[in-house]
């Protein structure tokens, strides 16, 4: 291993050493199949984040086929007043050193990462751990509104997949979308594997460096590597660009037409959205915004006029 991976490897097993998990009992009559960790990642100290982090860890608490640990990753070099772990000294959180992996980081790894705390933090934290069998990520720009979040965990409980994400087709390939999805362990030693000898260009290694979403084609790319989908029944807004403001979100999210009878995923949620500049203008915002709402309001309208119309007809 090259000196910087391990750095890498090394200055993530110090973080994890100041706080080791306390991991509450296995149930009895749970399935044989091991724990899973929810991983929320946060940058922003502010009660717009504390909110959805206050809401998984109620879900987990309720939620113990598998037992359900949340670990609050921050960022180490960063002070928080707001954002703590709910459950104090009981819970777990882990305070990256992302500035010094990305330093440090070998290309791959930073190509990989990208700008995420939770793609620098995992591969290495979670695929060493020998409690966890899965980890659902959930960045701190995700909500999920209309249900409690053990509601999408409980659609894929039953699935042995290693991962577990929207995908969507790409110019360079098909990519998931990994603000909200489920890895397994085994998936997460694999991408370690995988930086590495991209790094040093092994045999029948991908020639290029890759972005934490191509993870789908990482695993594709393995007999026993298991997909399965979210499905757009539970997707709210779920892209990578033109995030919703946080008043936007308060304003439209509550009253989002839903049919499901469950809830549904929001990406990205950011409390200080822009609502202008380059990028906004480049990725056409407020056109998408326009679209996206005109759309739900068709959706609700017809939904409505269906339902008069089965009332009338009895």
């Amino acid at each position: 291993m090259r000196s910087s991976a391990r750095a890498t490897v090394a200055l993530l097993a110090a973080a994890a050493a100041q706080t080791e998990p306390r991991h509450r009992p296995a149930r009895p009559h749970c399935a044989t199949r091991g724990r899973q960790m929810v991983a929320f990642g946060a940058h922003t100290d502010a009660p717009f984040v504390q909110n959805e982090l206050e809401r998984l860890v109620e879900s987990a608490r309720a939620f113990d086929c598998p037992p359900t640990d949340v670990v609050l990753f921050v960022d180490g070099s960063k002070t928080y007043e707001t954002l703590r772990h709910p459950l104090g000294d009981a819970g777990v959180t882990v305070r990256v050193p992302f500035r010094k992996l990305l330093r440090n980081g070998t290309g791959a790894f930073r190509a990989f990462v990208s700008h995420q705390l939770l793609m620098a933090a995992l591969p290495t934290y979670v695929a060493r751990d020998k409690v966890y069998e899965h980890v659902w990520i959930v960045e701190e720009d995700a909500k999920f509104v209309g249900g409690p979040w053990r509601q999408l965990w409980e659609k894929h409980n039953a699935s042995d997949a290693d991962l577990v994400a929207y995908a969507r087709p790409t110019r360079n390939g098909r990519a998931a979308l990994l603000p909200v999805a489920r890895l397994s362990t085994r998936l997460l030693r694999a991408i370690v594997t995988d930086l590495e000898r991209i790094d040093a260009k092994a045999p029948g290694a991908p020639r290029r460096r890759i972005h934490g979403a191509f993870t789908y084609q990482l695993c594709r790319g393995r007999k026993w590597c298991g997909v399965e989908a979210i499905g757009s029944d539970w997707l709210g807004i779920y892209r990578a660009k033109c995030a919703w403001s946080g008043k936007r979100f308060d304003r439209l999210a509550p009253a989002w037409h839903n049919p499901t009878g469950h809830g549904l995923i929001f990406h990205p949620v950011k409390l200080d959205a822009a609502t202008s500049g380059r990028e906004f203008r480049h990725f056409n915002c407020a056109k998408q915004f326009e679209k996206e709402l005109g759309e739900n309001k068709k959706a609700a309208a017809k939904s409505l006029a269906k339902s008069g119309d089965s009332d009338s007809g009895r």
